[in-house]
């Protein structure tokens, strides 16, 4: 519910968590989690500047509370309003209004936006004492998030006129790679190329060298970092100035929070500093790895396409920033699981957040088997071993049984949990009569509700503990379980299955 701030607590940054709000164009009801500014004051002279984030549901995970605290003390800041907009179905929410990807996926963006722009809008000005300039507008996110956030700032500088997006999904396509694609595919990239810029927009955009490994035309520019530099040429072109462009890019910065939270100070300086501070400079480690350090030395960077650009060469070289590895998702303890489970764990890298593998496993599952027909699926390697449809529906089914276990567990239910015969589900599971993109499509709603899941537990949740197929279990050995038990699969299907696929 919407709760009214006393004048007892405005002294302190408050949260607020709005439940209040019902969308008729999403047809659901929309979580808000409101970061009210020290000293908030609803009779104060003029209104606060907003800031609207996607995946509101990070919030913690990013540390954003606690990093605001501190700017603020710093006196960094200008009070402002946060917003954060709990993500529901993300993979078919976020994306570009206009068009969904090749896949489908982004199919009700337009949707999305029209909420945020008849429903989201009207409510927070309503409840909160937020200006309504679109100067003072600002509208964020991750990932698919960030897209979303900056597709929306583009097309409506009448509402919001910045955007910031954190390794924005500008990978964004019309077509699939084996299906001939070129760069004239990317979505975002052809809607900035159809109209002209307009010259109060302000765009913060941040890429990580570490998130992703994908180089599509074998350039030695990992893809993430290429489609957002050419989104920047592409705006230049436009007719946007240089100086409305901040670029950061993160050396061993990967697409999970830790990096997003260590550079949220920047963007919210960019955003709100106050008037004559200086961003605040992150203390920060060089993570070690071989991929990092090619990105660090200038005439890597200056081979790069487009280089020629003003705005790479205002803002690349002051802006690249080192990071530490990833460390805050706490790996599960000996205890908490079956050693059975160890083989599935140790599939989950060191330092790598599991909910962000599992975000990044779908891509992967999608690039090995799309293009197989029917009847390639229905291939086996070896006599009484599942087809590929099998297995996958199998990944399927323990991924509803283990995400039911962490809910149950997660709720504080000490009842046993009942294990499962997986060689008796998938006899019966009728995978083999069904399509395969019919199992693919259940696969991203299923995965879609896992994350949803995951991402709701509060903190204290992980290490809660229960007992299923009769050996205590915590939430967070489950949390890492689940992608283990896919990268195990995934690995089987790259071995013993696709090698030997009949023509």
């Amino acid at each position: 519910m919407y709760l009214p701030i006393d004048s007892e607590r405005r002294s302190a940054l408050q949260v607020v968590r709005d439940t209040t709000l019902h969308s008729r164009f999403l047809g659901r009801p929309v979580v808000l989690e409101v970061v009210l500014p020290p000293g908030y004051d609803p009779a104060a002279p003029t209104r606060y500047p907003v800031l609207y984030l996607n995946d509101g549901q990070d919030l913690r995970r990013l540390r954003l509370p606690a990093t605001l605290r501190q700017l603020y003390r710093q006196r960094q800041l200008e009070p402002f309003v946060l917003v954060a907009i709990h993500a529901h179905e993300r993979i078919q929410e976020y994306g570009t209004a206009a068009q969904p990807d090749y896949l489908g996926r982004g199919s009700r963006a337009g949707r999305y936006t029209e909420f945020v722009l008849h429903e989201l809008l009207a409510h927070v000005r309503q409840h909160y004492y937020v200006s309504s300039d679109p100067n003072q507008t600002v509208y964020a996110g991750f990932s698919l998030g960030g897209l979303t956030a900056f597709d929306f700032v583009w097309h409506h500088p009448e509402v919001a006129t910045r955007a910031g997006a954190f390794s924005g999904s500008f990978w964004w396509r019309r077509r699939a790679i084996e299906d001939g694609y070129t760069d004239a595919d990317r979505i975002m990239h052809r809607l900035v190329r159809a109209r002209p810029a307009y010259l109060d927009h302000r765009f913060w955009l941040q890429t990580g060298t570490l998130d992703e490994t994908n180089d599509r035309n074998h350039n030695g520019i990992i893809d993430s970092i290429e489609d957002t530099l050419d989104l920047m040429a592409v705006l230049v072109r436009q007719g946007l100035p240089d100086a409305r462009i901040r670029y950061v890019e993160v050396a061993g910065g990967r697409h999970n929070q830790h990096t997003w939270g260590h550079l949220l100070p920047d963007f919210l300086h960019w955003a709100f500093g106050t008037p004559g501070t200086r961003p605040p400079l992150p203390v920060l480690q060089v993570d070690k790895s071989p991929l990092t350090s090619p990105w660090t030395n200038r005439q890597r960077l200056n081979r790069r396409r487009h280089h020629g650009s003003k705005v790479f060469s205002q803002y690349l070289e002051a802006s690249v920033q080192p990071i530490a590895p990833m460390s805050s998702f706490l790996r599960p303890v000996a205890g908490q699981y079956n050693e059975y489970y160890d083989t599935y764990i140790s599939l989950v890298p060191e330092g790598t957040d599991p909910l962000v593998q599992l975000q990044q496993q779908p891509q992967v599952l999608r690039r090995l088997i799309s293009h197989l027909t029917d009847e390639q699926a229905l291939f086996a390697y070896a006599p009484e071993k599942w087809s590929i449809k099998e297995m996958l529906v199998h990944i399927l089914d323990t991924e509803r049984i283990f995400a039911y276990r962490a809910l149950r567990i997660a709720r504080g239910d000490q009842q046993p949990l009942a294990g499962f015969d997986q060689d008796e589900y998938v006899p019966l599971s009728g995978a083999n009569d069904r399509t395969l993109e019919s199992i693919l499509k259940e696969y991203d709603t299923v995965r879609a509700a896992t994350l949803s899941l995951f991402e709701s537990f509060q903190p204290g949740a992980y290490d809660r503990m229960g007992v299923a197929s009769g050996f205590p279990v915590s939430v967070r050995a489950l949390t890492f379980i689940l992608p283990g038990h896919e990268a195990h699969h995934l690995h089987i299907l790259q071995e013993r299955y696709l090698p030997h696929l009949p023509a």
